[in-house]
């Protein structure tokens, strides 16, 4: 029997059935979801290095071991900055530059060695420790102890060779019979060297991760100019739209926020790098409609380096972001800015503003995942089919209020003239929404 798909313009001539399987969906733009942000742990004293270790909001500690500690440790600075941009952020891309060198032990167990090295680069493998103890049954029972916690014990252990690949922490290496043997710590582990190279690869790397926001906690000159080059490319050569939040980065750049001070969390007064992060990671989790003027900080109890009212005008006026004390008490960031001053005619007048930028941004991207090359006619069968989606888009953020006075026939245009070959033009008209950040009341007594 014949079969296969039909047109209807076209009659089969053999006898049989014939199915077309249609989508039953119309064509629908993508969305590109917000709330995933980056850093690099500067510094760090554990985890592998030079690869990205993906957090999420919601399991924090999946990532224990290769961080080598809770990412609600209160004592360490990198966790800190974890901590605070998963406030905002829905899923964090950690990175630990290259460099270091990894803690090490040789134990001599009878006329055996035992080698235990640190599974990662790192200080935090000093603090390592092995033990061997007798096993009532047979065998010997293998510790390991970090910083004073039992992390991994390996029962009735007999040769060292039975050792190998067992431990998350450590790699052992050994031929012989074990024995038992006292607390042996591992010694010469060391961080990241001096010198901006794991930085730098950190920045390279960040151009494969859709990244909606960056903390880049370095006040470091050279470091800092490489980041606005790496944001400008991405967004303006790649075209994923993305910012970063450093400190005291005066860069002149939409894609860059600059924050000037910081905040008391818990007990701990936290330097303006480290307040980086709960901005960067409120930035990455805000939605486009979604402004974080006056957004409060969670747990923060006091401002560090709080400005009077003279140097906070002057410091918007900078292109400077700053937190600031309500009429609460509370902790706020005062204004949604970037450093963006210098603002050309031909640029949004309102591009300073993260909560339009967000819009602005949003858009982009989702232009960028929406319309992929290949995938639609350059023709008078596919502008219609591109124009659709187009407009289908505005109309979306128009109902979300991400934009406002839409004109559904003029605002979303395949230039018709230019568009020849593999090449299409396109016209976009929107109008992003604004918060209401000042309010003017004229009272009037009667």
């Amino acid at each position: 029997m014949a079969g296969g798909t039909f047109k209807m313009s076209q009659r089969k001539v053999r006898p049989g059935t014939y199915v077309n399987i249609e989508n039953g969906r119309a064509l629908t733009a993508s969305s590109a979801a917000r709330g995933t942000a980056i850093i690099p742990l500067i510094g760090y004293d554990w985890g592998p290095r030079g690869e990205w270790i993906v957090i999420s909001a919601d399991s924090p500690d999946a990532h224990k071991i290769e961080l080598g500690r809770s990412v609600y440790d209160a004592t360490n600075s990198c966790m800190i900055m974890l901590q605070l941009m998963l406030l905002g952020a829905a899923t964090v891309y950690a990175y630990i530059p290259d460099g270091g060198t990894a803690a090490k032990k040789e134990i001599t167990v009878g006329s055996a060695t035992l080698t235990v090295t640190a599974k990662y680069k790192g200080s935090l493998g000093n603090k390592i420790k092995i033990v061997s103890v007798a096993n009532p049954v047979g065998g010997f029972d293998v510790s390991v102890v970090l910083d004073g916690s039992e992390v991994e014990m390996f029962e009735g252990v007999k040769m060292l060779e039975d050792l190998s690949e067992k431990s998350a922490y450590v790699d052992f290496a050994g031929t012989g019979e074990l024995a038992a043997f006292a607390s042996a710590t591992l010694e010469g582990g060391t961080d990241e060297a001096s010198g901006n190279a794991g930085i730098t690869d950190f920045l390279d790397k960040s151009e494969k991760v859709r990244f909606n926001c960056m903390c880049f906690p370095s006040e470091e000159t050279s470091l800092q100019a490489a980041l606005k080059t790496k944001i400008k490319y991405i967004r303006e050569s790649i075209g994923w739209k993305c910012q970063a939040v450093a400190p005291n980065f005066a860069a002149d750049y939409e894609g860059i926020i600059n924050l000037v001070n910081s905040f008391v969390y818990g007990e701990r007064s936290l330097t303006t790098a480290e307040a980086c992060a709960w901005l960067a990671g409120a930035t990455a989790g805000a939605d486009k409609t979604e402004a974080l003027t006056y957004a409060v900080v969670t747990n923060a109890t006091a401002v560090v380096g709080e400005l009077n009212n003279e140097k906070s005008i002057a410091a918007i006026k900078a292109g400077e972001t700053f937190f600031s004390v309500d009429e609460t008490g509370a902790v706020i960031l005062e204004y949604d800015i970037n450093s963006k001053v210098t603002i050309s005619p031909k640029e949004p007048q309102d591009c300073y503003k993260n909560r339009p930028l967000r819009v602005y941004d949003s858009f982009a991207n989702d232009l960028l995942i929406t319309f992929r090359p290949g995938k639609f006619d350059n023709d008078t069968n596919g502008w219609p089919v591109v124009e659709g989606l187009g407009r289908s888009m505005l109309s979306k953020y128009e109902e979300d209020g991400a934009v406002s006075e839409v004109d559904p026939d003029n605002d979303f245009v395949v230039d018709k003239e230019k568009s020849i070959g593999d090449e299409m033009y396109l016209k976009v008209g929107m109008k992003a929404t604004d918060s209401a950040d000042k309010y003017y009341f004229t009272v009037v007594a009667r």
